[in-house]
């Protein structure tokens, strides 16, 4: 009997300390893994959302830029941290790429990790083409693929990157010919060198080549146009019902973190997204602040799979 009480005595400790443990969170310093160098565009929306939260959870944020291998050593470190709160990703829709194009991916998004929230999306891509192009609009640039005595090249950030799935899109649904050229990152220099005649860039990242008359912009695969560019076509008004997001950025912690952190977390940046100063920090980058709860966050990344292996299907992209 002694033995039996003092078993669920020790149960009943065990129960109240994982709240207990809860309720005094954080009390260390927490690290947030940011797949990329410092300076780009993760990584500055990460460090200022990082600010905002360390105030609000009195515990410093640091930033653990982890790149390389187009971030799968970001996403398997973070696979393999523990289950405590003290690690989060700060990621793109790359994770999804990257666990695409992989035979045998080090991590599988929705078995090791849970799903915080979708800081903010990307609603587009600008259709940009070199200036020694002739084409001057978005239809002009479709019948010239067809029929150019050379091949029109496009670039992407590599194998089964948004860019290049982006590319074979249209070649399926609006009968471009457009060749692709892998490169090793958004490849706007060979663009202006006329290596490549056409590549696919947020606004934001090469609006400054717009303006100088570097690049020419022709359309924009968001829903509508954009707002900073309001003479720029969306796709859709050529090709009937042509979208393709452009990318997000979310936030996730290693699988089995407990449920109660997440949560805090979910509430947390949803409030921080809304401060003026990150909100135009998102808004400026052409992202559209979202927030939403994990469970919002895990269907919203269950259809991005989904629709991701069928882009793959159509581009040809077979895992490696």
């Amino acid at each position: 009997m002694m033995i039996r009480t003092l078993f669920s005595i020790g149960l009943f400790a065990c129960a109240l300390s994982a709240p207990a443990a809860e309720q005094t969170y954080p009390n260390r310093p927490i690290r947030m893994v940011v797949p990329q160098s410092a300076g780009g565009s993760m990584d500055t929306n990460g460090r200022a959302l990082a600010d905002i939260l360390s105030r609000e959870l009195g515990q410093n944020i640091v930033i653990d830029n982890r790149g390389g291998a187009n971030g799968i050593i970001a996403g398997e470190m973070l696979a393999h941290a523990p289950a405590d709160g003290y690690t989060f990703l700060y990621t793109s829709n790359s994770i999804i790429n990257n666990q695409l194009v992989k035979a045998k991916a080090p991590f599988d998004v929705l078995r090791d990790y849970e799903p915080v929230t979708n800081v903010g999306k990307l609603p587009g891509y600008l259709v940009l083409v070199n200036t020694t192009v002739p084409a001057q609009t978005f239809k002009e640039l479709i019948e010239l693929s067809k029929n150019a005595r050379d091949p029109l090249r496009y670039g992407s950030g590599g194998i089964g990157n948004a860019q290049h799935l982006l590319g074979e899109l249209f070649n399926a649904r609006a009968g471009t010919k457009f060749v692709h050229i892998p490169y090793k990152g958004l490849p706007i220099t060979p663009l202006l060198a006329n290596e490549i005649q056409v590549a696919f860039a947020a606004p934001t990242t090469v609006l400054q080549h717009i303006k100088a008359g570097r690049l020419r912009a022709l359309a924009v695969t968001s829903p509508k146009r954009w707002s900073g560019l309001p003479d720029v076509p969306a796709t859709g008004e050529v090709i009937p019902g042509f979208v393709y997001e452009a990318a997000w950025h979310g936030i996730f912690a290693p699988a089995k973190t407990p449920r109660a952190i997440v949560l805090r977390w979910q509430a947390e940046v949803a409030k921080a997204i809304r401060v003026p100063k990150m909100r135009e920090l998102l808004e400026g980058g052409g992202y559209v602040p979202v927030g939403d709860t994990p469970e919002e966050f895990r269907r919203f990344l269950e259809g991005e799979l989904k629709q991701g292996r069928e882009y793959m299907r159509i581009a040809g992209v077979k895992p490696e």
